[in-house]
């Protein structure tokens, strides 16, 4: 007698293609550590291990200021062929209990583990989740950004004005420590988060045309490499390793 169907197996929650992408630099120690888990957590008997998903380290080159929106829009353009929906995820959270499935809206999947006071009902960064057609449709992140600042907020702009609603998932996650590029002390910018939000502040009076003009439709970049990507255990099949070079800030 044949098995049972898997509960989600006809579910197209759980029968579409999953791309996470890792926007990534200088975080080995986090990658060590990201990489094994994540392995091990969709490999879980639970409803996320009917997914077909692929891990998408995509490592900035350089020494510019890293640029977590390009290599964002890099990730969705690499891996667009082989996907349905894209999960740009940022390395230094391990996911504990959350909700990766499709949707066609928007979606962040963490809220537990988020800690620098982020709004509940605003905040839509650090794992968020898009169907491939809603990231081409709001022309994917700003490029604009280079060092830590707000791509995330225009992002969930973009996909608020262009009718989506974004859904709130309270996936359950742990944080890896590290010195928070943002800020110097509690509620304190440091330099480079100082200047990128004051340029967030003056794109903001034309946040919805620069829509269109700024994103995936007019990013360049050169893919440098393309690797299986391996552990101390060996290769990991599903996991993949860029290595891209976004060129200089003045070629936005």
């Amino acid at each position: 007698m044949p098995a049972a169907p898997h509960p989600g197996a006809a579910d197209p929650r759980y029968s579409k293609r999953l791309a996470i992408v890792v926007p990534y630099r200088d975080r080995a120690q986090h990658l060590a550590q990201f990489v094994p888990h994540m392995a091990a957590y969709f490999e879980r008997d639970k409803l996320d291990q009917q997914i077909a998903v692929t891990v998408n380290i995509v490592e900035q080159k350089g020494d510019m200021p890293f640029n977590r929106g390009r290599l964002g829009n890099c990730g969705y353009l690499l891996t667009r062929d082989s996907s349905d929906y894209v999960c740009i995820h940022d390395v230094d959270y391990l996911p504990m209990w959350a909700d990766y499935s499709w949707s066609p809206n928007p979606a962040r999947l963490i809220w537990h583990g988020l800690s620098i006071g982020e709004d509940r009902f605003t905040f839509f960064g650090a794992v968020t989740l898009l169907d491939n057609t809603v990231f081409a449709k709001v022309n994917g992140f700003p490029n604009c950004y280079w060092g830590w600042g707000p791509e995330d907020r225009e992002l969930g702009f973009r996909c608020r004005t262009q009718g989506f609603e974004i859904e709130r998932r309270d996936g359950t996650y742990i944080p890896l420590k590290h010195p928070h590029a943002g800020f110097s002390a509690p509620g304190v910018w440091t330099e480079e988060a100082r200047r990128t939000n004051e340029l967030y502040k003056k794109r903001q009076p034309g946040l919805q045309a620069l829509a269109g003009e700024d994103g995936v439709n007019n990013l360049k970049f050169k893919l440098v490499e393309k690797k299986p990507l391996a552990t101390s255990a060996g290769t990991l099949k599903n996991f993949w390793h860029y290595i891209v070079d976004l060129g200089a800030p003045d070629a936005s």
